[in-house]
């Protein structure tokens, strides 16, 4: 058994999950914004194992650079996952492992803390709502849908049914991130030639 599955089971035979420090922040990880809704973490999966942390929020977001990691959880062996660029990304609340970066460069990737602990209540689209001008979301799960928008267009004028965050790549060492309030009506964003901008709406 490696040292990650003794430090796993260690935490789990002394019920100490909950006393773990959080993912971030870490070498590696700066933090792009955050408030009572969100937090948001441009991370870098530096070839260094990582110390045994809980999740403390469900987690959304989407890689932007190729790369891989390990990673420990439970008292299985450490896998090797090999990530591509512009993969949407997805942890949840609770979950305990060890990370530890094993390529060079790094994965890269933009993180979403979503701090609400349930979905917000089901409610009417407007005709206006991201979903109605939009089309369907390029990915979705119980907690976040998300839309991209590619380098030549902008997105359209829309409303926000719930916070979201924009994320905008333009090929600078920093993705862009803007918080975006529930109720809100505006267009874009619009990203730079050969960049990208991804919405992030949250549940």
């Amino acid at each position: 058994m490696g040292w990650p599955n003794v430090f796993l089971l260690v935490a789990a035979l002394t019920g100490q999950a909950a006393q773990l420090p959080p993912p971030f922040p870490r070498p590696g990880t700066t933090q792009l914004l955050e408030n009572d809704a969100v937090a948001v973490w441009n991370v870098s999966w530096l070839k260094q194992q990582y110390p045994l942390h809980t999740h403390r929020y469900d987690l959304v977001g989407v890689s932007y650079v190729e790369g891989d990691r390990i990673i420990t959880q439970g008292n299985a062996p450490g896998r090797l996952v090999t990530t591509k660029a512009w993969v949407f990304q997805t942890n949840r609340a609770n979950v305990t492992h060890v990370e530890e970066g094993a390529s060079d460069p790094p994965m890269r990737a933009v993180l979403i803390e979503v701090k609400t602990a349930a979905p917000r209540a089901p409610a009417e689209e407007p005709a206006n709502s991201l979903r109605q001008v939009a089309g369907a979301p390029a990915w979705e799960n119980d907690r976040a849908a998300a839309w991209v928008v590619m380098s030549g267009s902008a997105g359209p004028t829309h409303r926000h049914l719930g916070d979201a965050v924009e994320l905008v790549f333009d090929g600078s060492t920093t993705p862009k991130a803007t918080f975006v309030p529930a109720g809100t009506v505006h267009a874009g964003p619009t990203p730079a030639d050969g960049g990208r901008a991804y919405i992030f709406e949250i549940k």
